[in-house]
C-alpha cells in the first residue's frame, strides 16, 4: 500500500469514525462473550489498555515504516505483562490491526510478512513466529482482532509480546490514557510508545491494542 493510498485511506477513516466506533463497541460485545467463555475454561486475557469501553477510546492507525521509513522494518510494538501466577501458560496473542482495503479496486493489499515476538523480563527470545498479515486482520472497514496461536509457554513474572508490523498491518493505538506498558523495540532497547499532539504539541503515552491470552 503506498503512501497517496495510505493518506486517503485516513481521510476515509476520519470521515467513519462514527461507523468504526460502533463496529469496534460490537467487537467489543463479541470479545465480552468470549470473556464469559473463557473465565469459564479458566483461560486469563491480559491487556494494558486504558480499560475503558472501545467505543470510548481515541484510536489511532499505526504503521512503523509510515513512521520511521525504512527502520521501521525492525521497529516492533510491544507490550509489557505480568503472569497472573507462577507457571502460567501464554497461548495465543489477540492483536486489534488491519490489513487495509481499497475502495477503488475492492481489494485487498497484497501479502506481507509481520514477526511476533515473545521476550522475557530480560528481553530473552522465548518464541518468534512470521505469518502473512491477511490471515488475520482482514476487513473491508475496520481494524479487527487477529488471534495468532502458540505453543504453550510456561511464564512466570514480566513478560513482552513484541509485535513487528513490517508495514504489512496498521496497528491500532489508543491515544492518551497510557499505562506506560506500551514501547516501541529496537535494536534490544525498550522505548516508551508516545506521541506528539499536533495542536497542542503535548507528548502522550499511548497503548497498544494487544492482548496475551492463557492459564
Amino acid at each position: 500500500m503506498d503512501r497517496i493510498h495510505y493518506e486517503s485511506l485516513v481521510i476515509y477513516l476520519k470521515k467513519t469514525i462514527l461507523f468504526m466506533a460502533a463496529l469496534c463497541c460490537a467487537a467489543l460485545c463479541f470479545g465480552a462473550v468470549a470473556a464469559d467463555n473463557a473465565a469459564t475454561s479458566g483461560t486469563t486475557v491480559l491487556s494494558q489498555d486504558s480499560g475503558k469501553n472501545v467505543s470510548l477510546m481515541k484510536m489511532t492507525l499505526f504503521r512503523s515504516i509510515d513512521e520511521f521509513g525504512i527502520y521501521g522494518l525492525g521497529v516492533g510494538e510491544a507490550v509489557k505483562f505480568t503472569a497472573p501466577k507462577s507457571d502460567w501458560k501464554l497461548k495465543s496473542v489477540e492483536i486489534l490491526a488491519w490489513s487495509g482495503f481499497n475502495n477503488s479496486t475492492q481489494s485487498f493489499p497484497a501479502d506481507k510478512n509481520f514477526l511476533l515476538e515473545i521476550r522475557d523480563k530480560d528481553l530473552n527470545v522465548l518464541y518468534k513466529f512470521a505469518d502473512a498479515q491477511n490471515n488475520y486482520f482482514l476487513s473491508p472497514t475496520a481494524p479487527v482482532y487477529g488471534t495468532i496461536e502458540i505453543p504453550a509457554l510456561i511464564i512466570s513474572g514480566d513478560f513482552y509480546v513484541i509485535f513487528y508490523d513490517r508495514g504489512s498491518a496498521y496497528v491500532v493505538m489508543e491515544n492518551g490514557n497510557g499505562t506506560g506498558n506500551s514501547y516501541l523495540f529496537s535494536n534490544g532497547l525498550m522505548d516508551p510508545a508516545e506521541r506528539i499532539i499536533g495542536t497542542t504539541n503535548e507528548t502522550v503515552k499511548v497503548n497498544w491494542m494487544i492482548k496475551a491470552v492463557g492459564n
